[in-house]
């Protein structure tokens, strides 16, 4: 089997990548005479990350540019909060570049410039050959038309399309300001007009340079924008009071390189073949770019296409699979555009939707990997959260594959005149509370703080943790974890900021980006979690809220042995096996890089003796080392030694 490529662009490189991967021949031609000079940026959702990641087996090292990008923060021109969204490390890449980067695997010489589609030779109802206006002619079996939104190969097969009118154009640029960015780490921001159709987002795509772009109501626009120094006024004037970020961005831009898209979309069609040639990309469905959805789905149907052709299946069945996959997907994507433009012109809506997609998987491999959610509402000074440390840690190794733990702040203790009590009534009662718990529970806990330096309030940790979610989820929970262990076993005063800035250095955190979100985006954020722990009821710290994709739920509200965490698991997804693989040691501290004594024999399911030896010979030999204080020893593995 031949398969004929029409279109070189992102769509069609990747196809031909995939096809080769498969061992099935193709022919790759792009209509212009080489490959582009020029070009912006743009988003990439996590799914398409993993095709990606398949073309990259072809040479492992040849690295993916661009910059990962793992919040949006959306705001007013006055600087205020008006939501902020954890994504999932979507990443912004160059176009150059990714096209550089589908290139490397490729190799230049396998695309046929200069070959603009003109029409096909059929025989009977099948195409047999792609004419190309110079007069070349390239035969196949299989034609895919990946020649992007006006395709030629798409008008062929259906006739024109209908294009939905153009209300809002953008303008997207690229600067180079390497401080901004450094100020925004993985940061996606967009400041929004709250009274006209009017927003900017700027958004890094490497260590150095920043893509920008600036969507607007076409009745915004005041004569002709479309020389350099027109769309600089233009945008200048329309941007006037928007945040110094902006202003900076703008005056650095260079205007002659900026390209100007004009907002459209079509219905999606009820087929995306005919007979034996088959449309992928923008060639087979657009949407608004408020999604960016576009270069996602030139991944994803890229994949999709190479996967039915290598299948064996007939073609038409082949190719109903691939319609029947993806046109559910980008027929939600279409609408989604719809309503986010409808809002942004009309300032409809109190709810500001997130100006992204959210979820492309729709295959037989994600339904096997849904997961469990779990909503963690703890405290950092909540004694009972420390306790259930154990049983989590257990539940991550044996069941950590089928469910995803996100914390919450519960607000544990406001100050001493508003705390509502789940434990000690009062400061001076709070030593001996802790005493008892860990008598009860064989755990370390010291309660000398409550002695030497008692706590006032609960609220600067919980606000500083937010502040470090907000950077990054791993080391956030490492530096949820080492303020714990500050606070229980060393009996340090988790409320001093100095003390919080200094453990966030400590985990690999940007002490001056933490400092910056704490006094701003963290607090609006732990303002959420108090909410939505008034929502749910939420009275009893720690309290776990379980639900899989079906709905049911289960609640689970103070300490909470293994078994009974294992259970619920079980319950919400009864295929869920556990991992019963024996860890070495040397593994568990690789996995939660410290331990205190009883949890790493719990772990282990070792007796006190040959927990002595063998932490005492890890010890030794450098692998770990040990804070020691009254309450017990933490073990923290050596990163030196590894």
């Amino acid at each position: 089997m031949k398969v004929v490529i029409i279109g070189g662009g992102i769509a069609g490189m990747a196809t031909a990548i995939l096809l080769r991967k498969k061992g099935i021949d193709f022919s790759l031609n792009e209509r212009d005479e080489s490959l582009p000079k020029f070009g912006h940026a743009f988003l990439i959702h996590p799914d398409a990350m993993e095709i990606l990641d398949v073309i990259s087996e072809v040479n492992p090292d040849i690295e993916l540019p661009g910059k990962i990008i793992d919040r949006i923060v959306m705001k007013r021109p006055d600087n205020s909060i008006v939501q902020i969204s954890e994504l999932d490390s979507w990443i912004c890449i160059q176009r150059l570049r990714i096209i550089e980067f589908l290139t490397s695997f490729l190799g230049v010489e396998q695309i046929k410039f200069d070959r603009q589609f003109s029409h096909f030779i059929y025989d009977g109802d099948k195409a047999i050959a792609a004419v190309f206006t110079n007069g070349e002619i390239e035969y196949g079996d299989v034609f895919i038309g990946a020649d992007g939104a006006h395709s030629l190969v798409r008008n062929s097969l259906f006739g024109e399309v209908e294009f939905s009118r153009v209300e809002v154009k953008e303008i997207v640029g690229v600067v180079e300001n390497p401080q901004l960015i450094s100020k925004f780490a993985n940061t996606f921001i967009k400041y929004m007009s709250d009274s006209i159709g009017l927003a900017v987002g700027l958004i890094p795509c490497s260590e150095e340079k920043m893509v920008w772009f600036m969507q607007y109501d076409i009745n915004l626009e005041q004569g002709n924008v479309k020389l350099p120094e027109e769309l600089k006024n233009h945008c200048t004037k329309l941007l006037a009071n928007f945040p110094a970020e902006v202003q900076e961005v703008i005056s650095s831009n260079d205007f002659s390189n900026n390209y100007i898209w004009r907002s459209t979309d079509f219905d999606l069609l009820p087929s995306f073949h005919k007979n034996n040639v088959v449309l992928i990309g923008d060639a087979a469905h657009v949407a608004m770019p408020f999604t960016s959805a576009g270069t996602t789905n030139a991944l994803l149907d890229a994949y999709k296409i190479t996967e039915v052709l290598g299948s064996g299946e007939k073609l038409a069945d082949a190719f109903a699979d691939y319609y029947q996959v993806r046109a559910s997907i980008v027929g939600k994507q279409i609408q989604l555009g719809r309503e986010i433009k409808y809002n942004f012109l009309h300032q409809s809506s109190e709810e500001v939707k997130l100006p992204l997609i959210v979820n492309q998987k729709n295959n037989e491999e994600a339904e096997i990997k849904k997961k469990v959610k779990i909503l963690y509402f703890t405290d950092p000074v909540c004694s009972t959260s420390w306790l259930v440390q154990p049983q989590l840690r257990k539940l991550a190794l044996e069941y950590g594959e089928y469910f995803e733990l996100k914390y919450y702040m519960g607000g544990l203790l406001p100050n001493w005149d508003d705390y509502n009590p789940f434990g000690p009534e009062k400061q001076s009662d709070a030593a001996s509370y802790w005493q008892a718990l860990s008598e009860e529970h064989q755990m370390q806990i010291s309660s000398d703080v409550w002695l030497n330096s008692p706590l006032s309030s609960s609220f600067p940790p919980s606000i500083a943790l937010k502040a470090a979610q907000l950077q990054n989820k791993i080391k956030a929970y490492h530096f949820h974890r080492r303020i714990k262990e500050l606070l229980f076993v060393e009996s340090k005063n988790i409320t001093e900021i100095s003390l919080l800035l200094n453990t966030a250095e400590e985990v690999g955190l940007d002490t001056k980006q933490l400092s910056d979100d704490i006094g701003e985006i963290a607090f609006v954020q732990f303002n959420e979690d108090l909410n939505r722990a008034s929502d749910l009821n939420i009275s009893v710290l720690p309290t776990f809220i379980l639900s899989n994709d079906l709905g049911e739920k289960i609640r689970f509200e103070g300490y909470q042995e293994f078994e009974t965490l294992e259970n619920a698991i079980l319950q919400l997804i009864p295929y869920a096996k556990k991992d019963l693989r024996k860890r070495e040691p040397i593994e568990l501290f690789r996995f939660f890089q410290s331990l205190t004594t009883h949890e790493f024999a719990y772990l282990m399911g070792i007796t006190p003796l040959q927990t002595e030896i063998i932490l005492k010979n890890l010890y030794q030999i450098g692998v770990i080392y040990k804070k020691t204080s009254k309450a017990g020893i933490i073990w923290i593995l050596n990163q030196g030694m590894l």
